[in-house]
């Protein structure tokens, strides 16, 4: 039955290939790959300049590659045939046990220097921000909290590594590290088996673990709802076509009488709910945390207790925000990576008197968004 099934995807695969040079003048070019969630790239305009600097040639197999006929089939068919002769790491995706996909990360891939420049932007922030009441958290991933599920003799960064180059620069009285929850925890549903977030349930424990809280308690605060149970995530995209089991994103709301509105880009649009149920109906699901990442959003709920929090993030932090709502008058939310203002003047103009910085470890070496931001002010 073996054998029947690896010819069958070497078949598939064979006529895919044949297929091409036919059907490329036929097929209308795509815009956007919801698969990948991304625009594909076009058909570039030729000119003779472009030709002799390479450019022309660069963006011609871009477009070659992203509008490839049958593409998508020939993926698929592709990641099947690897799975099928025995291959466990495809395309930076390790094939684990339980049907999870966990994201590759090797020792060679560290980027120690990015780590240390932005270990000492916030020291530098925080340092003149010394009034303000501050948290960082900085979250391991499930490389490191599942690693027992990898492929046998699987290589991979031990993120204790980075951790205590972290503990060594930031004073221990604000730094939180949710790794000791996380693992008494890992045979639970903490981290999403086709995507690279953490699941509410696991921001959950992250939170009570942080503001020392009862799980047992605390977990009675709230409404839970299952949103979808159809979500394959950022790490399916790299193997589309394997049969996996569909990931299911629970939403948490509060059972208290407080209120809020939620604001994006500004105040550009408004709204009264922190999840985006649109986003249910697409391919990326996780979306529905806060739409999204965005240059700013400012939650403003119906407490007065005047702490006014700003969290400088990742997307790890969009499923860890729907429980500070409690805590907070107000919270602001920026993602360095797309915010372009002076962080000191936003801080001014808004009062803001707590800071929070909620990064997974594997961004918090590599993005370099956050100490520009910092060190600009």
């Amino acid at each position: 039955m073996k054998n029947i099934l690896k010819t069958a995807y070497i078949v598939l695969f064979l006529a895919a290939l044949c297929a091409v040079p036919v059907s490329f003048p036929f097929i209308k070019d795509k815009e956007f790959s919801e698969n990948e969630n991304r625009y594909l790239a076009a058909k570039p305009d030729f000119s003779f300049f472009g030709l002799t600097d390479g450019e022309f040639t660069k963006e011609a197999e871009k477009y070659i590659d992203d509008q490839f006929p049958l593409r998508d089939l020939w993926t698929s068919a592709k990641v099947n045939i690897l799975k099928a002769v025995g291959c466990r790491d495809i395309n930076g995706v390790y094939l684990c046990e339980d049907g999870y996909l966990i994201e590759k990360w090797l020792d060679s891939d560290f980027n120690s220097k990015q780590l240390k420049e932005n270990i000492s932007a916030v020291n530098l922030f925080l340092t003149s921000h010394k009034s303000e009441k501050s948290s960082v958290i900085i979250v391991p991933t499930a490389l490191e909290i599942l690693s027992e599920k990898l492929p046998y003799g699987a290589p991979f960064f031990d993120q204790s590594d980075a951790f205590e180059i972290i503990e060594e620069n930031i004073d221990s009285e604000i730094f939180y590290n949710p790794e000791d929850i996380l693992i008494k925890h890992n045979n639970e549903y903490i981290y999403y088996r086709t995507d690279h977030h953490w699941t509410s349930y696991g921001a959950f424990l992250t939170y009570c673990g942080w503001t020392g809280k009862s799980e047992d308690v605390t977990v009675k605060e709230y409404d839970i709802t299952c949103a979808t149970n159809s979500f394959l995530g950022s790490l399916y995209s790299k193997v589309p076509g394997l049969k996996c089991k569909n990931d299911e994103i629970f939403l948490y709301n509060e059972r208290n009488n407080n209120t809020y509105t939620v604001s994006y880009d500004y105040g550009r649009t408004e709204t009264d709910s922190i999840y985006a149920d649109i986003h249910l109906s697409e391919k990326d699901k996780y979306l529905v945390f806060l739409d999204g990442n965005h240059p700013e959003i400012t939650i403003r709920t119906s407490l007065k207790n005047n702490r006014k929090l700003l969290i400088f993030k990742d997307s790890y932090a969009n499923s860890f925000i729907p429980f500070l709502l409690s805590d907070y008058e107000e919270i602001h939310i920026i993602d360095p990576r797309y915010f372009n203002r002076k962080i000191d003047e936003y801080i001014s103009e808004n009062g803001i008197n707590e800071f929070l910085f909620l990064y997974n470890i594997k961004n918090f070496c590599e993005d370099s968004s956050l100490s520009k931001v910092l060190y600009t002010g």
